[in-house]
């Protein structure tokens, strides 16, 4: 189950708030078929374009009518680790020393995929590091994710096919506590320190299906730091050809690093005016900025 890297998804949704449900519902803004775009979410990418079985459904549902369907992909093979799948990233990052991160998962057989879903962040070096994270194995196991390499250990609880399991995530400043069905499972130390900004859910394509619904997202402080809260602004966005990034007079940007939807790094650069982009395929990317002080800050950015 080690990675190297995690797909990362640069699609942003606001979270201004102490919590926030997704139920995949038409209330929210969802409609069925790919969720590729739809709410801020996109999914993985394969060499012709984006995957087609990523989808939201009306099939099965744990809350509401609709469910998110991490799907088999019948024209890619089987992988070593999980890759296909979707993913959301917050517009600002959420405290890792105080979230409560739930939801129901289903999934349809046993001896098929390996689904799992990762909180994510990024590390001193810039590397995409899991935060915390569940997989549902299978055998019937479901592990959950101890160390930045993606380490793990087996829960008591085990799965059945077709029948909804609900996953509760709470991180403290200090630890990780893992349940299955409101019963605690395995506590491990917080192990990065770090805000998360996003989760994805992947599989590595051995057969079947999971569902995902019902996710309740919890934290009652909202990471900031001083140079996320200014008024740091990317334009024009979308960009076309150039872009330029400024700040208040009093924060000086010294990089400014531009990642794909893969996580790599696709442009780094110090300067600030009219940073050349036209090389770029269209798409969503996602910023990181960096001060003079070290801080860092994360934008959305759309190529035209």
């Amino acid at each position: 189950m080690k990675k190297i890297y995690i797909l990362l998804l640069s699609a942003i949704s606001s979270f201004g708030f102490a919590q926030e449900t997704i139920s995949f519902e038409a209330a929210e803004g969802f409609v069925l078929g790919s969720i590729h775009l739809q709410n801020g979410w996109e999914v993985t990418e394969g060499s012709t374009g984006f995957i087609q079985n990523q989808v939201i459904t009306n099939s099965e549902s744990s809350n509401g009518s609709f469910s998110f369907k991490n799907a088999n992909e019948p024209s890619f093979g089987d992988q070593f680790f999980p890759i296909f799948g979707a993913v959301k990233t917050f517009a600002t990052p959420l405290d890792h020393t105080n979230l409560t991160f739930s939801y129901d998962v289903k999934a349809s057989a046993k001896n098929g995929a390996d689904f799992e879903l990762v909180l994510y962040a990024v590390d001193a070096d810039d590397i995409f590091v899991p935060v915390a994270g569940v997989g549902i194995e299978n055998r019937g196991f479901i592990y959950t994710i101890k160390n930045s390499s993606y380490g793990f250990d087996y829960a008591a609880a085990e799965w059945t096919p077709n029948v909804w399991v609900n996953i509760k995530i709470e991180l403290s400043a200090t630890e990780i506590k893992y349940y299955v069905n409101n019963v605690l499972q395995n506590t491990v130390a917080n192990y990065t320190q770090l805000d998360v900004l996003g989760f994805n859910m992947l599989h590595n394509n051995y057969g079947n299906d999971a569902y995902y619904d019902n996710f309740v997202i919890s934290s009652t402080s909202l990471s900031t730091t001083p140079f996320q809260e200014q008024n740091v602004s990317v334009y024009p966005n979308p960009a076309q050809n150039v872009l330029s990034v400024s700040a208040p007079n009093e924060t000086q940007i010294t990089q400014v690093s531009i990642y794909n939807v893969t996580g790599q790094e696709v442009l780094k650069t110090n300067q600030t005016q009219n940073i050349n982009v036209s090389a770029l395929a269209a798409g969503t990317y996602f910023m990181k900025v960096t001060s003079a002080n070290g801080s860092t800050m994360t934008k959305k950015l759309i190529k035209s």
